[in-house]
């Protein structure tokens, strides 16, 4: 009877673990705090905790007790609701042609002519950002705010001219491309019909 209780707690352990491990806790804190623009030891500073703790939590090592995420999350600014999303038991999003929701660009970015399509929609427990970039003809992007993470586009149709930093691109449709989120970028519809390309990038910052 004793080896089949602890079977069976083992059990029940294991379907703790894995639902903890479902709601990506570790990875969820670090985009937060990317999003904060923090470093694990001002993290670490505000709830009082050691920085290797931080890390730990972050790289999926140690899961928090819910008293210290709240304090986390609350050091983030934020609340449980915003750091798990809307409904993190929701399988997943079906956006049909013409449901998504498309925004201008952002006031801190320079440009014009440039809309997003949102294939992710905006929330603030989401970790990952992806839209449609519709650059109209002589449409431009200008973004020279840097930060962590990374970015990689796909040319859907028209003609872009596609600079990362200093190195000027041509891109067509069907060309890809990828980049560290500290390096600038910019480009221009450099065509004379609308350009669409895929832009996903993560942490969520749009």
């Amino acid at each position: 009877m004793g080896d089949q209780d602890k079977t069976a707690g083992s059990g029940q352990d294991g379907q703790v673990a894995a639902k903890k491990r479902d709601l990506q806790v570790g990875v969820r804190l670090k985009h937060a705090r990317l999003l904060e623009g923090i470093l694990i030891r001002e993290l670490a500073e505000r709830v009082g905790c050691a920085e290797s703790m931080i890390s730990k939590i972050e790289n999926g090592k140690v899961t928090p007790s819910l008293e210290m995420l709240q304090r986390l999350v609350e050091a983030l600014n934020r609340d449980l609701s915003s750091f798990f999303g809307a409904d993190i038991n929701a399988p997943g999003l079906v956006q049909r042609e013409g449901e998504r929701t498309i925004s201008p660009t952002d006031a801190l970015r320079g440009g014009r002519g440039v809309s997003y399509e949102r294939l992710v929609p905006f929330a603030a427990g989401n970790l990952l950002e992806a839209n449609i970039h519709r650059v109209e003809p002589g449409g431009e992007k200008i973004d020279s705010i840097t930060h962590q993470g990374e970015t990689v586009g796909y040319v859907i149709e028209g003609e872009l001219e596609f600079a990362i930093e200093d190195t000027v691109y041509t891109l067509k449709a069907g060309d890809s491309f990828f980049f560290k989120n500290h390096l600038t970028n910019r480009y221009r519809n450099i065509g004379d019909t609308l350009a669409r390309m895929i832009f996903i990038n993560t942490p969520q910052i749009h």
